[in-house]
Parts: C-alpha cells; sequence; structure tokens
C-alpha cells in the first residue's frame, strides 16, 4: 500500500478569532498558537516511518512541514501548485466584509465556487487543474511507502471529495482542522481503478492539549 498523510497547516490570523478572514495566497505566519500546534503534529508523527515530506510554499504549510520532517532528517519538498486557492482582490476580507464591498460577485462565487473566481483569483477548478498532476506524480513516485503532504483547508477539503467519489460541491461538508491529519491508504499497482482507502479525516487527538 501507499500510504499519504495529510496535514493542514498551523493556524494563522484570519483562521479563527473574531475575525475569521478568507487566506488564499496571502504567505501568513503562525500565529502562537499555530506554533504550538505545528509542534504537536511532528511529535504525533514523529514515529512514524516517513519516506518524503511535501508541502505549499507559503510560510504556513512549509514550517508546519519542517515539524513534521525534522525527527526524519528529510528536506521538505515545497511546491506552489500545492497552494491554497488564490482569493486575490479578496485576501484578509471577512464575509461581512466581502458581502458588503463585493456583494454580488460574492454571492456568485458562493453559489458556484467551481466555476466563479474570486476579483484577480481563481476558481476552484483552476485549482484543481493545477493541484491534480502534481499529486497523481506525488502518489506515484512513493508506491509502496508513506509520503506526507503539508497543505491548505480548500485545497484538502476538494481532494477528499476527489477520493470520496463525492461531487466536489460537497466540500463544504468536510471539516479540517488546523494541524489535523488525514490518512489515505491507495493500493500500489492498480493505477487503472486505484483502491483507495480512507483511514481518518480530520484526526486532532494530538491537538486536545492546545488551548
Amino acid at each position: 500500500m501507499t500510504n499519504i498523510i495529510i496535514v493542514r497547516h498551523g493556524e494563522v490570523a484570519g483562521n479563527a478569532g473574531d475575525k475569521k478572514a478568507f487566506v488564499g495566497w496571502g504567505d501568513l505566519e503562525l500565529n502562537e498558537r499555530g506554533l504550538r500546534q505545528t509542534e504537536a503534529v511532528g511529535r504525533y508523527l514523529q514515529n512514524e516511518t516517513i519516506d518524503a515530506v511535501y508541502s505549499s510554499d507559503l510560510q504556513r504549510a512549509r514550517i508546519t512541514a519542517e515539524s513534521v520532517a525534522a525527527p526524519h532528517n528529510l528536506t521538505v519538498q515545497v511546491d506552489p501548485d500545492f497552494r491554497e486557492v488564490n482569493y486575490g482582490d479578496w485576501e484578509g476580507l471577512s464575509e461581512a466584509e466581502l458581502l458588503e464591498q463585493y456583494g454580488a460577485q460574492w454571492q456568485a462565487r458562493q453559489n458556484d465556487p467551481w466555476n466563479v473566481a474570486a476579483i484577480g483569483g481563481e476558481n476552484h477548478a483552476q485549482m484543481w487543474a493545477r493541484f491534480l498532476p502534481k499529486w497523481d506524480a506525488l502518489v506515484e513516485r512513493h508506491e509502496g511507502q508513506t509520503a506526507v503532504l503539508v497543505g491548505h483547508n480548500g485545497l484538502i477539503r476538494i481532494l477528499l471529495c476527489h477520493l470520496l467519489g463525492a461531487p466536489f460541491s460537497n466540500f463544504k461538508r468536510i471539516h479540517v482542522s488546523n494541524c489535523s491529519v488525514t490518512r489515505v491508504e491507495i493500493e500500489s499497482g492498480s493505477s487503472d481503478a486505484p483502491q483507495i482507502l480512507i483511514q481518518g479525516i480530520n484526526q486532532t487527538s494530538h491537538l486536545q492539549h492546545i488551548l
């Protein structure tokens, strides 16, 4: 079996608190809680057999990935195609601000995020088109091994819809916490119709002590 461990990055401003904002390609720093989360997920995975660690090039994902890679003496392999969807002009805005400033455009995207892009950004179809070839290459490269991919909320939820055979429109039904762990098994040598087993989604037991 090929094992892929998917980790969402640690918390940044906008993921929680009074103002939850949309963060895509903005290169935000991990906040204090986010740093504690990255340390916790690194400890949680330190006794696993891990052959490679991949990450988005944005620092919130890369630093999280480094916490996972360090105990295994691995170098994080970064790729901008593992980034979150690009929110363009809407980066850093809350839903209330988007409704006030871009009401019609925001509602159109809410109704059809697969085809409608943020102003100056990209839609989910464009995000998926850049990501999928890299995902397929990662799985093929590490056949029979275990690899970690550190990524972003929206991208992970879209990927899970794909792996589960669910319509992409169902992505909002999946919750992915900061520094949560999702485990995927893919049967090796079955590229025509790979057998996929989701071992766990949004595992957070390692984060319970973090306030």
